[in-house]
């Protein structure tokens, strides 16, 4: 199944759509980079793949916050991606 970051129409969640129209609305902060890296943000900006971004980059010390703020930039410029659902939704 596919999944599409969506747009909110508040500045304070993530929307994940999947195909059937299932919603997962995303409100914490610490939850923005993974969903982020699930929609292919790249993590810390020094390259690095040590960190999920919640925890400061152990290569170059850029600390949680940082990376959590990098990944709701990313996110804000890259609604509409579409990718396979890696488990956010399953079917029961």
């Amino acid at each position: 199944m596919k999944i599409t970051l969506s747009e909110p129409d508040n500045i304070n969640c993530i929307i994940v759509k999947a195909e059937d129209g299932q919603e997962l609305f995303i409100q914490s902060d610490w939850d923005f980079a993974g969903i982020a890296s699930t929609f292919g943000w790249p993590g810390c900006s020094c390259g690095s793949r040590a960190t999920d971004g919640t925890i400061d980059c152990p290569d170059c010390g850029r600390p949680a916050h940082a990376l959590i703020t990098d990944a709701i930039h990313w996110i804000d410029n890259n609604w509409g991606l579409t990718v396979e659902d890696p488990g956010y939704f399953t079917d029961k």
